[in-house]
């Protein structure tokens, strides 16, 4: 199923949805879009609602002028969740989209929700030191920030995805395909996103979530170490999944998915 549904009076969401089962909320990154899961919600759905959705202002969803920031797309997910009548969800978060699940645990709390899987994402994106897990160092986001603030960030978006998505080389037509999608989202909402998920420090969060569910920290290969001690020394009970680059997902859905699938089985037998 592909549709919309109408959160608020100006919030149209789209998203999509296959299988019946367990509901799996799959929430894409920072001007990422549903396609991104395209080699995940199909095979996944033969067990799970697989579903996927475009966060505002994010792909075919509602473009609007406030609300651009994490705590308001945990809100939209939860107002997602109400509206289509979803229990016992499981989080999916990419990237920052694993902000807006911490927003949603942090106001909303653990009660519907039966795991978390967290995708190559800190709770905490900016590091204090080149050691820590996190997308880089304070001086280093800033460069990158000032790139998204351009009127015309999409050289800065095509560099970002044709070196850090893939571990193979990036194909001209993958990385079109994600630049024209990341476009969709305007220069200055992408702006606003960006500068609030380098706020963010969702450490305590992720703790106390951790408490309460089963969590998987799916990780890439090269953050793998740095994620591991964070894991070991604040969540403990999170099993930790190294895997690819910064779209593992989609470069090796088959190891993905089962990773997935396995994690679920082992903390929410059927």
């Amino acid at each position: 199923m592909d549709g919309f549904v109408q959160l608020s009076g100006d919030l149209s969401v789209h998203y999509v949805s296959l299988g019946d089962g367990r509901p799996l909320i799959f929430i894409p990154g920072w001007t990422m879009t549903v396609e991104s899961f395209g080699r995940n919600l199909e095979p996944l759905s033969g067990r799970f609602r697989a579903i996927a959705y475009d966060p505002r202002s994010q792909g075919q969803s509602s473009s609007l002028q406030s609300g651009n920031h994490y705590t308001q797309h945990g809100q939209d997910l939860a107002d997602f969740i109400r509206e289509l009548g979803l229990r016992d969800v499981v989080l999916l978060g990419w990237s920052t989209g694993a902000l807006a699940a911490y927003a949603y645990f942090e106001q909303f709390g653990c009660a519907n929700a039966s795991a978390f899987v967290s995708i190559d994402m800190s709770p905490k994106p900016v590091k204090d030191k080149e050691s820590d897990w996190g997308i880089d160092v304070r001086e280093n986001v800033r460069r990158m920030q000032a790139g998204v603030s351009d009127a015309d960030h999409l050289a800065m978006v095509r560099a970002m995805t044709s070196h850090g998505f893939l571990t193979q080389p990036a194909s001209d037509a993958f990385v079109e395909d994600v630049v024209s999608r990341s476009m969709l989202t305007a220069p200055y909402v992408a702006a606003l996103l960006l500068g609030d998920g380098n706020l963010c420090d969702y450490s305590q969060v992720a703790r106390d979530v951790a408490r309460e569910l089963p969590v998987l920290q799916v990780v890439n290969e090269h953050a793998s170490e740095a994620a591991a001690k964070w894991i070991e020394a604040n969540t403990p009970t999170a099993e930790l999944f190294v895997l690819g680059a910064h779209m593992m997902f989609w470069e090796y859905p088959e190891e993905f998915n089962g990773a997935v699938s396995r994690f679920l089985d082992t903390h929410l037998p059927a």
